[in-house]
Protein backbone atom coordinates (compact mmCIF):
# COMPACT_ATOMS: atom_id res chain seq x y z
CA UNK A 1 0.00 0.00 0.00
CA UNK A 2 1.10 3.80 -0.96
CA UNK A 3 2.44 5.50 2.17
CA UNK A 4 -0.45 7.88 3.23
CA UNK A 5 2.37 11.04 3.58
CA UNK A 6 2.90 11.00 -0.35
CA UNK A 7 -0.39 12.58 -0.50
CA UNK A 8 0.07 15.77 1.82
CA UNK A 9 0.90 19.03 1.11
CA UNK A 10 2.20 21.98 2.53
CA UNK A 11 0.04 24.07 3.13
CA UNK A 12 -4.04 24.50 2.44
CA UNK A 13 -4.95 24.33 -0.63
CA UNK A 14 -8.68 25.63 -2.32
CA UNK A 15 -11.23 22.64 -2.11
CA UNK A 16 -11.68 20.95 -5.50
CA UNK A 17 -11.21 17.60 -7.37
CA UNK A 18 -8.94 19.03 -9.41
CA UNK A 19 -6.29 18.78 -6.31
CA UNK A 20 -6.84 15.37 -5.86
CA UNK A 21 -6.55 14.25 -9.56
CA UNK A 22 -3.95 16.62 -10.40
CA UNK A 23 -1.89 14.85 -7.32
CA UNK A 24 -2.53 11.02 -9.03
CA UNK A 25 -1.02 12.22 -11.86
CA UNK A 26 1.97 14.14 -10.10
CA UNK A 27 2.69 10.74 -8.27
CA UNK A 28 2.39 8.49 -11.43
CA UNK A 29 4.25 10.93 -13.50
CA UNK A 30 7.05 10.71 -10.73
CA UNK A 31 7.15 6.83 -10.56
CA UNK A 32 6.01 6.92 -6.53
CA UNK A 33 3.15 5.04 -7.37
CA UNK A 34 2.77 2.42 -9.40
CA UNK A 35 -0.11 -0.30 -11.25
CA UNK A 36 -1.79 -2.41 -8.82
CA UNK A 37 -0.74 -0.20 -5.71
CA UNK A 38 -3.53 0.48 -3.69
CA UNK A 39 -4.25 4.06 -2.44
CA UNK A 40 -4.99 5.42 0.78
CA UNK A 41 -8.84 5.68 2.07
CA UNK A 42 -11.19 8.19 1.04
CA UNK A 43 -10.67 10.08 4.80
CA UNK A 44 -6.85 9.64 4.21
CA UNK A 45 -6.70 11.69 1.18
CA UNK A 46 -9.28 14.16 2.48
CA UNK A 47 -7.36 14.79 5.47
CA UNK A 48 -3.78 14.75 3.42
CA UNK A 49 -5.04 17.02 0.78
CA UNK A 50 -6.87 19.19 2.94
CA UNK A 51 -9.95 19.01 0.90
CA UNK A 52 -13.07 17.50 1.35
CA UNK A 53 -14.45 13.52 1.05
CA UNK A 54 -16.78 14.96 -1.33
CA UNK A 55 -14.14 15.77 -3.45
CA UNK A 56 -12.07 13.02 -3.46
CA UNK A 57 -15.11 10.99 -3.96
CA UNK A 58 -15.65 13.24 -7.37
CA UNK A 59 -11.87 12.87 -8.31
CA UNK A 60 -12.17 8.80 -7.88
CA UNK A 61 -15.35 8.34 -9.62
CA UNK A 62 -13.66 10.48 -12.58
CA UNK A 63 -10.15 8.62 -12.47
CA UNK A 64 -12.17 5.67 -12.20
CA UNK A 65 -14.72 6.80 -15.65
CA UNK A 66 -10.91 7.30 -17.15
CA UNK A 67 -9.53 4.21 -16.15
CA UNK A 68 -6.80 5.00 -13.93
CA UNK A 69 -8.02 3.59 -10.82
CA UNK A 70 -9.96 0.61 -9.91
CA UNK A 71 -12.71 0.96 -7.26
CA UNK A 72 -12.75 -2.74 -4.98
CA UNK A 73 -16.18 -2.49 -3.32
CA UNK A 74 -15.49 -3.37 0.21
CA UNK A 75 -11.61 -3.71 -0.54
CA UNK A 76 -10.16 -0.43 -1.17
CA UNK A 77 -9.13 1.53 -4.20
CA UNK A 78 -6.02 0.54 -6.55
CA UNK A 79 -3.72 1.92 -9.59
CA UNK A 80 -5.05 0.40 -12.66
CA UNK A 81 -2.94 -1.88 -14.53
CA UNK A 82 -3.85 -0.10 -17.69
CA UNK A 83 -6.44 2.67 -19.14
CA UNK A 84 -9.10 2.76 -21.41
CA UNK A 85 -9.84 3.99 -24.50
CA UNK A 86 -12.78 6.09 -23.87
CA UNK A 87 -11.73 9.63 -23.91
CA UNK A 88 -8.47 11.10 -25.12
CA UNK A 89 -6.62 11.62 -21.85
CA UNK A 90 -6.68 7.87 -20.89
CA UNK A 91 -4.80 7.41 -23.83
CA UNK A 92 -2.12 9.52 -22.24
CA UNK A 93 -2.30 8.24 -19.11
CA UNK A 94 -1.86 4.78 -20.36
CA UNK A 95 1.71 5.63 -20.72
CA UNK A 96 1.86 6.42 -17.01
CA UNK A 97 0.54 2.43 -16.09
CA UNK A 98 3.04 0.79 -18.29
CA UNK A 99 6.78 0.31 -18.19
CA UNK A 100 8.61 3.65 -18.75
CA UNK A 101 10.02 3.01 -22.01
CA UNK A 102 12.78 6.43 -22.84
CA UNK A 103 13.68 5.27 -26.07
CA UNK A 104 10.48 5.63 -27.55
CA UNK A 105 9.59 8.90 -25.10
CA UNK A 106 12.73 10.73 -26.87
CA UNK A 107 11.59 9.79 -30.73
CA UNK A 108 8.28 11.17 -29.71
CA UNK A 109 9.64 14.08 -28.01
CA UNK A 110 11.47 14.44 -31.12
CA UNK A 111 9.27 14.41 -33.57
CA UNK A 112 6.92 16.65 -31.81
CA UNK A 113 9.38 19.53 -30.97
CA UNK A 114 10.31 19.19 -34.81
CA UNK A 115 6.69 19.52 -35.76
CA UNK A 116 6.42 22.30 -32.64
CA UNK A 117 9.70 24.70 -34.58
CA UNK A 118 8.33 24.45 -37.86
CA UNK A 119 5.02 25.30 -37.02
CA UNK A 120 6.29 28.02 -35.08
CA UNK A 121 8.41 29.46 -38.57
CA UNK A 122 5.44 29.08 -39.88
CA UNK A 123 2.59 30.61 -37.17
CA UNK A 124 4.23 32.46 -34.42
CA UNK A 125 3.91 36.40 -34.19
CA UNK A 126 6.57 38.71 -33.89
CA UNK A 127 5.24 39.63 -30.69
CA UNK A 128 5.12 35.85 -29.40
CA UNK A 129 8.85 35.63 -30.19
CA UNK A 130 9.72 38.50 -28.18
CA UNK A 131 7.86 36.76 -25.19
CA UNK A 132 9.94 34.33 -25.88
CA UNK A 133 13.18 36.90 -25.43
CA UNK A 134 11.64 37.90 -22.58
CA UNK A 135 12.22 34.13 -21.41
CA UNK A 136 15.18 33.23 -22.64
CA UNK A 137 17.03 36.15 -20.79
CA UNK A 138 15.21 35.61 -17.59
CA UNK A 139 17.15 31.87 -18.05
CA UNK A 140 20.06 33.18 -18.45
CA UNK A 141 19.36 35.48 -15.68
CA UNK A 142 18.28 32.89 -13.19
CA UNK A 143 21.52 30.59 -14.44
CA UNK A 144 24.27 33.38 -13.76
CA UNK A 145 23.27 33.39 -9.92
CA UNK A 146 24.91 30.99 -7.81
CA UNK A 147 22.54 30.51 -5.51
CA UNK A 148 20.08 29.71 -8.33
CA UNK A 149 18.34 26.30 -7.43
CA UNK A 150 18.21 23.41 -10.40
CA UNK A 151 14.34 23.74 -9.61
CA UNK A 152 14.12 27.36 -10.33
CA UNK A 153 16.52 27.31 -13.57
CA UNK A 154 14.32 23.82 -14.53
CA UNK A 155 10.99 25.82 -13.88
CA UNK A 156 12.29 28.53 -16.69
CA UNK A 157 13.36 26.20 -19.20
CA UNK A 158 10.01 24.65 -19.14
CA UNK A 159 8.36 28.08 -19.35
CA UNK A 160 9.84 28.30 -22.75
CA UNK A 161 9.19 24.67 -24.18
CA UNK A 162 5.41 25.42 -22.90
CA UNK A 163 5.47 28.70 -24.84
CA UNK A 164 6.94 26.52 -27.86
CA UNK A 165 3.77 24.41 -27.56
CA UNK A 166 1.25 27.17 -27.25
CA UNK A 167 2.76 29.27 -30.19
CA UNK A 168 2.62 26.48 -32.66
CA UNK A 169 -1.05 27.36 -32.96
CA UNK A 170 -2.03 23.56 -32.44
CA UNK A 171 -4.02 22.57 -29.53
CA UNK A 172 -4.00 19.01 -29.84
CA UNK A 173 -0.24 18.93 -30.32
CA UNK A 174 0.32 21.28 -27.27
CA UNK A 175 -1.18 19.32 -25.01
CA UNK A 176 0.69 16.16 -26.09
CA UNK A 177 3.67 18.29 -25.80
CA UNK A 178 3.03 19.42 -22.41
CA UNK A 179 2.24 16.09 -21.71
CA UNK A 180 5.11 14.63 -22.91
CA UNK A 181 7.01 17.29 -21.22
CA UNK A 182 5.83 16.53 -17.97
CA UNK A 183 7.00 13.17 -18.03
CA UNK A 184 10.47 14.34 -18.96
CA UNK A 185 10.12 17.33 -16.04
CA UNK A 186 11.73 14.83 -13.09
CA UNK A 187 14.83 13.98 -15.17
CA UNK A 188 15.73 17.17 -16.47
CA UNK A 189 18.42 19.47 -15.25
CA UNK A 190 18.65 22.95 -16.87
CA UNK A 191 22.36 23.69 -14.91
CA UNK A 192 23.79 21.45 -17.22
CA UNK A 193 27.14 21.78 -19.27
CA UNK A 194 25.65 23.14 -23.10
CA UNK A 195 21.62 23.54 -21.90
CA UNK A 196 21.83 26.98 -22.28
CA UNK A 197 23.51 27.18 -25.44
CA UNK A 198 21.58 24.93 -27.33
CA UNK A 199 18.65 26.75 -25.65
CA UNK A 200 20.25 29.57 -27.18
CA UNK A 201 20.74 28.46 -30.46
CA UNK A 202 17.17 27.09 -31.32
CA UNK A 203 15.91 30.61 -29.72
CA UNK A 204 18.29 32.39 -32.50
CA UNK A 205 17.19 29.91 -35.29
CA UNK A 206 13.42 31.05 -34.28
CA UNK A 207 13.82 34.09 -34.19
CA UNK A 208 15.30 34.04 -37.66
CA UNK A 209 12.51 31.94 -39.07
CA UNK A 210 14.99 29.64 -39.77
CA UNK A 211 13.51 26.37 -39.81
CA UNK A 212 15.94 24.32 -40.55
CA UNK A 213 18.66 25.46 -38.08
CA UNK A 214 15.69 25.23 -35.61
CA UNK A 215 15.23 21.69 -36.34
CA UNK A 216 19.07 21.02 -36.01
CA UNK A 217 19.17 22.96 -32.80
CA UNK A 218 16.39 21.02 -31.56
CA UNK A 219 18.20 17.50 -32.18
CA UNK A 220 21.42 18.91 -30.63
CA UNK A 221 19.23 19.94 -26.99
CA UNK A 222 17.33 16.47 -27.02
CA UNK A 223 21.32 14.82 -27.21
CA UNK A 224 22.35 17.16 -24.62
CA UNK A 225 18.97 15.52 -22.18
CA UNK A 226 20.64 12.32 -23.33
CA UNK A 227 24.26 12.49 -23.01
CA UNK A 228 23.73 13.65 -19.27
CA UNK A 229 20.99 11.22 -18.70
CA UNK A 230 23.63 8.30 -19.57
CA UNK A 231 26.22 10.28 -18.24
CA UNK A 232 23.95 10.54 -14.56
CA UNK A 233 23.11 6.37 -14.97
CA UNK A 234 26.79 5.12 -15.87
CA UNK A 235 27.70 7.25 -12.71
CA UNK A 236 25.23 5.68 -10.37
CA UNK A 237 26.26 2.17 -12.14
CA UNK A 238 30.08 3.02 -10.75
Amino acid sequence: MVKHHLFSVEEKRPTTVDVVVNKIKELLIEQKIAPSEMIPSEQALAEGLKVSRGSVREAMKILSAFGIVEIKRGDGTYISTASNTRLFDPLLFQILVQDRDYQSLIEIRQILEEGIVRLMVKKATDEEFEMLSTVIKEFEKVLSLRKSTIQECNAVDLKYHQLMGQFSHNTILESIYYFIIDLFSPTINSKQPGAFEVHWELHNALFARDEDRAVEAIKKHTQVWVDFNIHKENGAAS
